[in-house]
């Protein structure tokens, strides 16, 4: 089978847009989401052809780098590629382009494949791991799945809020979307951060999945080096994300 890079072309439109008229992680999230989709679909892996087989598609690490976020009406390109298979895991690599080929944002993820009946992790299927794989292109960084994040207890103020997962936060695995994350790990960033400074890294450890109508728990808190730490969890303490996010003026 031949490899695949998939190039999407993007003009930013209002809605997604923030305050400031800046393209929203959210939106450039859901970007990634799509085009990521589209290419699986190119090498027979997409999320349909997942569920056939009773699998489904779990991101387990991402880290993004916002150089410059473009604003509204501005068109960029987006290009995502698989670069590495291991046993259990398939990395991928995103690269946000403007119009003249400078990059404005990065990303690199790992991800796996889950039971969607037992909701358990699986090995990569043999039609997986023998894909071909695009080659001369920069490999993904392999993140750690225990990252070191400060801990939430080594900050000065820890606030927290609940939040209930709603229908529309539910993705076709019949659990909470990424996405939807990432906007409440945003809406829980204290006020004067959102309106001064720009987000320009945000890093993601999934720990465990939530669904429909589960009520979680959401914490944040500036670490002694200035950057945020945040986790997400059910309201028995059970770990379900835990990030870590910098913000520039």
């Amino acid at each position: 089978m031949p490899s695949f890079i998939q190039t999407d072309t993007y003009t930013i439109r209002q809605y997604e847009t923030d305050a400031n008229g800046r393209l929203a992680a959210p939106a450039l999230m859901n970007w990634m989401q799509e085009s990521a989709n589209r290419n699986a679909i190119d090498y027979g892996i997409g999320i349909s052809d997942l569920a056939r087989l009773g699998l489904g598609w779990v991101l387990a690490r991402l880290r993004l780098r916002i150089h410059r976020a473009p604003g509204y009406g501005e068109t960029v390109r987006l290009m995502t590629y698989p670069t590495t298979i291991e046993k259990y895991f398939i990395y991928r690599a995103f690269r946000l382009l403007a119009d003249d080929g400078t990059l404005l944002a990065e990303a690199d993820s790992t991800w796996l494949v889950f039971d969607t009946k037992r909701r358990t992790m699986v090995t990569l299927p043999p039609f997986i791991r023998s894909l071909e794989l695009p080659t001369g292109l920069i490999p993904s960084e392999r993140l750690p799945m225990k990252p070191a994040f400060p801990a939430l207890h080594t900050a000065p103020e820890t606030s927290q809020r609940e939040r209930t997962v709603e229908w529309f936060d539910a993705d076709h695995n019949q659990h909470t979307n990424n996405v939807s994350y990432v906007r409440w790990l945003i809406e829980a960033v204290p006020a004067d951060m959102l309106k001064t400074e720009q987000l320009i890294e945000l890093d993601l450890c999934f720990r465990a999945e939530s669904r429909w109508q589960d009520l979680l728990r959401l914490l944040v808190a500036v670490a002694p080096d200035g950057s945020l730490v945040h986790r997400v969890e059910h309201t028995d303490g059970r770990e379900v994300l835990l990030a870590r996010s910098v913000w520039q003026e």
